[in-house]
Order: structure tokens, then C-alpha cells, then sequence
């Protein structure tokens, strides 16, 4: 009798497993090669044009003589308008008046950037003033806030409200009006 021989197909398997390592292996280094190569020079294309300034200078030689040329490009201006923090009065404005729960809240920021002070809250209805309440001015990187102020729906019930902000820091002052429905 003769004994068929049975072939050995383990080695499928792992020629197969080889091929999808290699190829899993492949697929990874794009990836991060794609990422890392992408981020790298983005960084420089997300900054604002504005705000670089940029100085480069071109050397050219002259066929004739040792005679450099050396040319500059123009500086950039960094900043279009004036400067808020030079300004002779202070302004702002009313970024948030909206009731919330039972209680009217107001945010107010500044344009200018200061140290300290306070801001006087004025809630009128019809002409005649019927809420008052004080907070300090904040400093922020580049501008100032006021505290914030929490007024009591109960305070001032119902309607249409003016509302004044009265600024007052370093000799400046200045007043910011806006309006609020409760």
C-alpha cells in the first residue's frame, strides 16, 4: 500500500502573515510621515501675515565687480488703526445682557486695557432709574471687563430697560449704553 503523502500548507500562513505586517507596517509610516510632514510646515502658514514682520535682505554680484547690491523689502505695519489705550475717554461695549433663572446678567467689556477702577451700573425704565449696583474693572491681556453684574428679575420686574455703564480708571471715564428686555 502506498502512502499518500500529505503536504504541509503551514507555510501559507505565515506568507500571508509576512504580507499583512509588511502592509500594515507600510500603511503606519505614511500615516505618520503625512501627519509630521503636513503640521511642520503649516505652522508658519497659520500665523497672521499682519502681525510678522519680515526683513530679508537679496545679494546679487555684479559680472563686472566685487559690487554687492543689498536689497530690503519693506517692513510690515503691525497695527491698522489707532491704539484704544491712547484714547482720551474710555469705551466699550455691552457683550451680554440676558436673563437667566430669576436674574438679569450683564457683561460688559472694555477697549482699553486697565489696571483697576470701577464700573457703575444704571437699570432705567421710562426715564427714571430703578436699579444701581458697582463692580470692579478687571484687567485682561489686552483689554479690561467689568466683574459682571447679577441683577435680581425681582429688583426691577418686567419691561424694557436701559442700561448705562459708568466707567471710571486713571483719570478716564467713559459710558456704555445698551438696552435689555426682561
Amino acid at each position: 500500500m502506498v502512502q499518500k503523502r500529505r503536504r504541509d500548507r503551514r507555510w501559507i500562513f505565515w506568507v500571508i502573515f509576512l504580507a499583512l505586517l509588511a502592509g500594515a507596517g507600510a500603511v503606519c509610516y505614511f500615516v505618520w510621515d503625512g501627519y509630521f510632514r503636513d503640521k511642520s510646515g503649516d505652522a508658519v502658514e497659520d500665523l497672521d501675515a499682519a502681525n510678522v514682520v519680515t526683513v530679508t535682505t537679496q545679494t546679487t554680484e555684479k559680472a563686472q565687480g566685487d559690487e554687492t547690491e543689498v536689497v530690503e523689502k519693506e517692513k510690515v505695519i503691525q497695527y491698522d488703526g489707532e491704539d484704544p489705550n491712547l484714547a482720551e475717554g474710555l469705551t466699550g461695549a455691552i457683550t451680554y445682557a440676558g436673563v437667566s433663572g430669576d436674574v438679569l446678567m450683564i457683561r460688559v467689556n472694555i477697549d482699553q486695557y486697565l489696571a483697576g477702577g470701577s464700573c457703575v451700573l444704571s437699570v432705567a425704565e421710562f426715564g427714571e432709574v430703578i436699579y444701581t449696583d458697582t463692580a470692579e474693572i478687571v484687567d485682561s491681556a489686552a483689554t479690561a471687563t467689568c466683574e459682571g453684574f447679577n441683577v435680581p428679575v425681582a429688583a426691577i420686574g418686567e419691561g424694557e430697560f436701559v442700561i448705562t455703564v459708568n466707567l471710571e480708571s486713571g483719570g478716564k471715564t467713559g459710558v456704555i449704553s445698551g438696552g435689555a428686555s426682561v
